[in-house]
């Protein structure tokens, strides 16, 4: 075998050992992503599982005991009711005997009293006393208790007409109150405050008969719902509220209430841990189900990691406040999904962010003002564009969360003092989730190198130093990019694909031109093409390798691997035809892969877009039938020539997607080389008249 021979079978055994190892990068790689993200949901369970059995033990940590003493404030994390039996033999012997009978009016001694005072009256007129023993006698015929005196200063009373009257009102309003019995009528007097002398009140003394009977009925049905009452009492304990102070004994009243709040560790002990790990199973098996269906792709990302930072950070400050119930409004836990969402998408920061709150509140209020401040950070920073919105929006969240929290504690009855707490605490802690949430993200998206919009706009602005630098170096190639980003983005609309990342993906694409600008035409400025000094293959060789001159310099700059791969992809391993065919026509001895791009082919939709684009944008510029035919029918041709040189085949675009993308960039391209009106020159118009 000679040297060309061998040199033959070098090629071929180097280029089946490449496939060879390109089919086994690619199987490792799918295992490797298939293993990558059951590894990582293993280590969120298991950050789960260590957060909510760690607030677990917290909550029932102190063993309670009747009789033992409290080291520290006991208070009502939650609202709980309940009903209990406190009767026993004692306090059934109290009801029995305090319990105020009732009692029936009986009407007809009011009307005997007042007959009987107005004979006593009558007679008194009536008699003739000569001495003071008619009136003894008088006296003792009667039964009266009075005296002689008594019997005479009542006879000059009599004379005056609104004596009579006083007493008539007087035997109404005692009567009016009820007499159970006659030794009351003092107490009466004095209770009513009735206006009366001592004579009067004994001589009413006479008169006066008790006007209440016992209704042993009403009476006995009060005594059974008052013992009723007792058996089936509701007890209502609200949160907030102290069950022990610091200190102070624990009895069998404040026992009961920690073991309804579940806050006793008891015999149920097993059964309570049991019911929290089945729990916790189904939980982690629907999450399992829904990412492995619609995160699967952010769960093998590199957005995986700054979410799991960020639900330990926020965790641990949640168990480092949680003894005091209401510093966990202070918290930032609108971080999770507002970070969650600007590096990841809403699906993905609402499904972590409800997971971890359900795994650590056992508290419904709290539990439902942080599913609705998670919906609403989730709303708002779906479409976030600039970094100062984030203080914005987090002041926003705060203001919400205070609202929602408040008319949450008004149907709860929280008194105005836990109210205003709960007020200050939401607003400054939006306040602490905007700055803290705009200090993390720039070390998220620099240390993950993940691709948010807000970092996508900034690399937009035109006084970025590597677009600077091709506006002075390459206006050609300058202009260039900016007419690829325009039709990139319409193509890339025209598909639903990521249009912003197209657009400024296609700014950066050739900046490796910027190293020998003069290469290439459109920075030549009709001036001498140094080409023509230069042999193809070294001018094929200097064209190819702006892409790896390009990736370099956006390196060096810190751009984000997305761009990174459009600079390295979009020419593909396209054959430079001019100068291979001009090294075939100089008997040059030609290797066909010394002429083509290094690659790699597009790997996005938005890649494959960007190759498009480039080559019609280029080449559309030679075409002399601008019209909207000719530049159609010229686009089809480029891209035709593209797939058939499989330069499209991994970029996952279809032929209905690419046909759209034509029809985008035809529209595009007739904007800019529409027809225009011929205007006659002056000398000409001049002649002509």
């Amino acid at each position: 075998m000679n040297f060309n021979i061998l040199g033959r079978e070098f090629l071929f055994e180097m280029k089946d050992n490449r496939n060879r190892d390109t089919r086994n990068n690619v199987k490792n790689t799918i295992r490797k992503n298939k293993g990558k993200f059951i590894y990582r949901f293993l280590l969120l369970s298991i950050i789960f599982f260590i957060f909510g059995a760690f607030v677990e033990a917290i909550r029932l940590k102190p063993n309670y005991t009747v009789g033992s003493i409290a080291e520290s404030d006991i208070i009502a994390y939650k609202n709980v009711t309940y009903s209990v039996d406190l009767l026993d033999d004692n306090i059934q012997d109290k009801i029995f005997r305090n319990t105020t009978p009732e009692y029936d009016k009986i009407p007809e001694v009011n009307k005997e009293t007042r007959i009987a005072i107005n004979e006593f009256f009558r007679d008194l007129r009536e008699t003739k006393f000569y001495n003071d023993d008619d009136i003894k006698k008088f006296i003792q015929s009667r039964k009266y208790n009075l005296t002689v005196e008594d019997v005479k200063k009542i006879l000059i009373r009599v004379e005056d007409p609104s004596y009579l009257v006083n007493i008539s009102d007087i035997v109404s309003e005692i009567y009016d109150e009820g007499i159970i019995r006659t030794e009351d009528f003092p107490r009466i007097i004095r209770e009513k405050e009735i206006r009366a002398d001592n004579l009067d009140l004994k001589f009413l003394k006479n008169f006066i008969k008790p006007n209440l009977k016992l209704n042993e009925q009403e009476t006995e049905k009060k005594i059974a719902d008052n013992i009723a009452s007792l058996k089936d009492r509701e007890v209502n304990i609200y949160k907030g509220d102290t069950i022990v102070k610091k200190g102070d004994i624990i009895d069998n009243d404040a026992y009961l209430k920690l073991e309804k709040l579940g806050m006793v560790r008891g015999g149920a002990k097993i059964i309570k841990i049991t019911g929290l790990v089945i729990t916790f199973i189904i939980l982690i098996a629907l999450l399992y189900t829904i990412l492995k269906r619609n995160c699967k792709e952010l769960m093998e990302s590199n957005v995986f990691y700054p979410m799991l930072i960020t639900i330990i950070f926020l965790d641990v400050l949640y168990i480092i406040f949680l003894k005091n119930n209401y510093f966990t409004y202070i918290l930032p836990f609108a971080m999770l999904p507002l970070i969650g969402t600007i590096l990841g998408g809403r699906l993905f920061s609402f499904v972590l962010t409800f997971t971890n709150i359900l795994v650590l509140s056992r508290e419904e209020s709290w539990l439902l003002v942080m599913i609705a401040v998670t919906l609403v950070a989730i709303y708002k920073a779906d479409n976030l564009t600039s970094r100062s919105d984030i203080i914005k929006i987090s002041l926003f969240l705060g203001i919400f969360q205070a609202v929602v929290s408040v008319s949450y504690g008004l149907v709860n009855q929280l008194n105005l003092v836990l109210l205003m707490t709960i007020i200050i605490f939401s607003v400054f802690g939006g306040l602490i989730t905007g700055v803290i949430s705009l200090g993390v993200l720039p070390y998220f998206e620099n240390t993950f190198d993940i691709l948010t919009n807000m970092r996508l706009l900034e690399l937009s602005d035109f006084s970025h130093t590597l677009l600077k630098q091709l506006l002075v170096k390459a206006p050609g190639t300058f202009h260039h990019s900016i007419m690829v980003g325009a039709l990139a983005e319409s193509g890339a609309e025209a598909i639903n694909a990521n249009a912003t990342f197209a657009r400024i993906a296609s700014y950066y694409h050739d900046i490796g031109k910027m190293k020998r600008p003069e290469f290439f035409v459109e920075n030549q400025k009709g001036g001498e093409n140094p080409h023509n000094k230069t042999k193809p293959s070294l001018s094929a060789l200097i064209l190819t390798s702006h892409t790896k001159d390009g990736y370099i310099m956006g390196k060096q700059n810190k751009l984000p691997k997305e761009i990174l791969d459009v600079i390295l992809e979009h020419h593909g391993t396209t054959l430079v035809q001019f100068f291979y065919y001009k090294a075939l026509e100089n008997g040059e001895k030609v290797v066909e892969s010394n002429f083509r791009y290094s690659g790699p082919k597009p790997k996005t939709k938005e890649s494959g877009i960007i190759l498009m684009a480039d080559t019609v944008e280029a080449a559309v510029r030679t075409l002399e039938d601008k019209s909207r035919e000719g530049i159609e029918n010229f686009i089809r041709y480029l891209i035709r020539t593209k797939i058939d040189d499989n330069q499209l085949s991994d970029s996952a675009l279809t032929l209905g997607e690419i046909e759209k993308v034509i029809q985008a960039f035809v529209n595009t391209l007739q904007g800019v080389y529409h027809e225009r009106i011929k205007y006659p020159k002056l000398d000409e118009r001049r002649k002509k008249n």
